[in-house]
């Protein structure tokens, strides 16, 4: 069952249509069986391109939390009535995308409710929020993941909250509006790899440098070599360098053209990163940028190189507005101390140290009980207790997902999160291994699991059966203790890295006897699955969940307890029970909607179609389309990839495709983008399904941070062919300075294309189990079906059978 989950390729075809029969039933019943099926339009063929240059998708329409809003693609709210999905026309474009706060906080410069608020610190903290001004061009020519000033975003992110503000993110349309907008209150600090120079200096305030930097000519690889102090007349002779206006690259390009008259310098508004991919893409010659930002361009474009690093050193700074004293001494001192003496993630500090870094870290599973996704939001009853306690310390909220069960002891123990709060009991064995427990918020009974046409009355009727059970988990110690009572029972170990709705799953496909599971869980199991059940109550009086800390971090510990004992946490509680457990309509619901007919989107007649054509397992690809646009063909991200697969209209182009907001299309482009990354994995020892983790991983992060992961992955000792926890774990350090000043490919927002995978692959087991429901539902109904025209037509049977060409004349006189 596991391979076939994780297999990259299609185990089966479509489903067959009903039979006749079934169709005679409602004739000779009198029974209405509506189908209301809505054909998609005819899709277009197009011719095949050549493949794309290696750039990443922006994608990611996922997740909610902090760390991963930011290149969410944009739906509507979940809780009102959709509008139906229609195929969008040609030139049918979403001039912008809505951008709620509560998603990502960043915002087109005309797209927020601004105000002109040029005051000090004080100020700014009596408005509650710090505006953060960025150029949108230095994200908006490449990847989301892949910018350098993603680094600066989140720093100063961290920053505002440090200070109790609220961080929102200005996207000025060009970097010549930076200081106008600064200066005219419409923003409170600019971070955006400032270089800083004299000419700045009498307009703003430069906070303590965050870097050093040097300017750098750009040409393509194959022209001349720049001569310092030569003749360079063969080299720029009829050529054209266009730098962009208001920077320092006009002032460097202004000294070179003086020396070099035949070099014609043209000053434009268009922002330097997009300058430099004209030059690679051969539609401009030269330009001038610093190197941060030619290292970033040089991730995806292999054509271009440095052809002369001019001899000036620069520095790179925040900015602020002049007579700002306050806001510019609590800048200097977050860079001393935040930005140039990196913060360790390892940390195992209390409540004050936890204050002080201004975030708090939650380890838990990826379970529908705890942590998941829907409709691009990210829910859960652990993550929604989670966010409170945050809210309630003023806290921002790390969600760390542990790859095992294991895992939520041993990267507590690590220093790797704070608490661990995923539907944990409290047991003797994980207080003894250095943890304390919190206020028990939930009490359940323990019971044993197995298929719904199973019958267990007493314990003793257990002998001879086989119990699964996690060594890490609790239920491994009741088991021990069942075996006491019923030496006859025999206990087999399951996988760390299943949850316990996987390990419920192949107790309901037969791959393993029974299961001791916690009736909550039973509970989620039948919001969307029937042929299991808790079959026998172990009667476990003190099975009660608890969050968990180290046993050193005794105010930590105080203050969950405090947050659990308030009303207000109480009254919380039973409602998101009832919310998640006692009606978890939420759960799969996106599905079941969609599973009448054995559909899991809207469009799987066109997923169907191109994953047949470009061999991937369609379901896959749904699960994937979900994850990046929530099956909504004009969902629009703000760096303006679309439509279903959230592809980039550059990368469109370059496999052949343009009306990215047509679902067909959109499908069509995604594949073709899917196959070209896919093929960059063959012939490397590297299996079938880790092939398609490394091509989803290059999809959402780019394929040379993929390339950087497995690298790093082999220098720490890990399977440079293996995704999950290898590779993607060392995905997750390239965010660190240390690592990833050292990558080829440079900073990487390792979370995102963790959580990608991960988020993927787990849609991709609900929809192959939810499908296989359908089967057998299906199958079912038909069986049924028989058995009613057996009971109301004894002779039916018999007619259909002797004389199937009745079928056909049925009606006639």
């Amino acid at each position: 069952m596991v391979m076939e989950l994780l297999s990259a390729r299609p185990p089966s075809k479509c489903f067959p249509r009903l039979a006749v029969t079934f169709c005679l039933v409602a004739f000779f019943t009198l029974l209405t069986l509506g189908c209301n099926r809505q054909d998609a339009p005819e899709g277009k063929q197009t011719d095949q391109s050549s493949p794309p240059s290696e750039q990443a998708e922006s994608t990611d329409g996922s997740t909610g939390d902090d760390t991963t809003d930011e290149a969410s693609a944009t739906s509507d709210e979940a809780d009102t009535e959709e509008e139906p999905l229609m195929p969008a026309a040609k030139g049918d474009l979403r001039p912008e995308a809505p951008w709620p706060p509560e998603t990502s906080g960043e915002f087109p410069i005309n797209a927020y409710k601004n105000y002109e608020e040029t005051g000090d610190l004080p100020a700014i903290e009596e408005r509650g929020t710090l505006r953060i001004l960025v150029d949108i061009s230095n994200v908006d020519s490449l990847h989301r993941e892949a910018t350098q000033q993603d680094i600066e975003m989140e720093e100063a992110k961290r920053f505002a909250r440090m200070l109790g503000l609220e961080p929102v993110v200005l996207y000025a349309e060009n970097f010549d509006q930076l200081i106008p907008l600064l200066n005219s209150g419409k923003g409170d600090i600019i971070a955006n790899n400032m270089v800083i120079t004299d000419k700045r200096e009498a307009l703003v305030n430069f906070s303590t440098p965050t870097a050093d930097t040097q300017l750098i000519l750009v040409s393509r690889t194959d022209a001349p070599e720049f001569k310092k102090g030569g003749d360079n007349s063969k080299l720029f002779s009829g050529k054209t360098m266009k730098v962009t206006k208001g920077t320092v690259f006009e002032v460097a390009a202004q000294k070179l053209i003086e020396n070099n008259p035949e070099l014609k310098l043209e000053v434009v508004e268009k922002n330097y990163v997009e300058l430099m991919v004209d030059v690679a893409e051969e539609n401009l010659d030269f330009t001038i940028v610093e190197q941060q930002t030619f290292d970033l361009v040089t991730q995806f474009k292999d054509n271009v190189k440095a052809n002369y690093v001019l001899p000036t050193e620069f520095q790179l700074a925040w900015a602020v507005r002049k007579d700002s004293p306050k806001l510019l001494e609590a800048i200097n001192k977050f860079v001393r101390d935040s930005m140039l003496t990196r913060v360790v993630k390892r940390s195992v500090g209390d409540l004050d140290e936890i204050r002080k870094r201004g975030y708090i870290r939650v380890v838990t599973r990826n379970h529908p009980g705890t942590y998941y996704m829907w409709k691009g939001r990210i829910l859960g009853f652990e993550y929604e207790l989670a966010q409170d306690f945050a809210k309630k310390e003023n806290l921002r909220l790390e969600i760390v997902v542990a790859p095992t069960h294991k895992g939520l002891l041993t990267m507590l123990k690590d220093g790797k999160a704070d608490i661990a709060a995923s539907l944990l009991s409290v047991t003797e064995r994980r207080d003894n291994s250095g943890m304390d427990f919190g206020r028990p918020y939930m009490k359940e009974r323990v019971v044993v699991v197995g298929t719904d046409d199973d019958q267990i009355d007493s314990i003793e009727e257990l002998d001879g059966r086989t119990i699964h059970v996690r060594k890490s988990a609790n239920h491994y110690d009741i088991a021990l203790e069942l075996q006491k009572k019923v030496p006859g029972v025999k206990i087999e170990l399951a996988p760390e890295e299943l949850n316990i709705q996987q390990v419920i799953d192949k107790v309901a496909d037969g791959d393993y006897d029974l299961a001791i599971a916690d009736d909550v869980s039973v509970k989620l199991e039948h919001s969307w699955r029937k042929n299991i059940d808790a079959l026998i109550d172990l009667h476990i009086d003190d099975n009660v969940y608890a969050w968990m800390v180290r046993e050193n971090n005794p105010e930590l510990l105080k203050a969950v307890e405090k947050f659990f004992d308030s009303k207000g946490t109480q009254k919380k509680i039973a409602i998101l029970y009832n919310k998640y457990f006692d009606s978890p309509k939420r759960t799969r619901s996106e599905i079941n909607e969609l599973n009448a007919e054995g559909n899991i989107s809207p469009f799987d007649e066109y997923v169907k179609k191109y994953s047949d054509e470009y061999d991937f397992d369609w379901r896959l690809i749904v699960a994937q389309m979900f994850q990046e646009s929530t099956f909504n063909p004009k969902a629009k991200s703000w760096v303006g990839a679309r439509g279903l697969m959230q592809v980039m209209p550059d990368t469109g182009k370059q496999v052949g495709e343009k009306n990215l907001f047509d679902p067909e299309t959109s499908v069509r482009a995604g594949l073709k983008y899917l196959e070209w990354l896919h093929r960059k994995f063959e012939d490397k020892g590297i299996s079938p399904e880790n092939m398609m983790w490394f091509t989803l991983a290059s999809y959402n992060a780019g394929l040379g941070h993929v390339y950087d992961a497995q690298d790093l992955a082999e220098e720490k000792g890990w399977d440079r062919n293996v995704w999950f926890d290898n590779v993607e774990n060392a995905m997750l350090l390239l965010s660190e300075k240390k690592y990833y000043e050292k990558a080829r490919y440079g900073y990487a927002r390792g979370q995102e294309p963790f959580d990608y995978v991960r988020k993927i692959q787990s849609r991709f087991r609900t929809y192959v189990a939810l499908l296989e429901d359908y089967e057998r539902r299906k199958q079912e109904q038909e069986e049924e079906t028989g058995q009613l025209l057996d009971t109301l037509y004894p002779q039916f049977s018999q007619w259909v059978g002797t004389r199937p060409h009745h079928v056909a004349s049925a009606g006639r006189p």
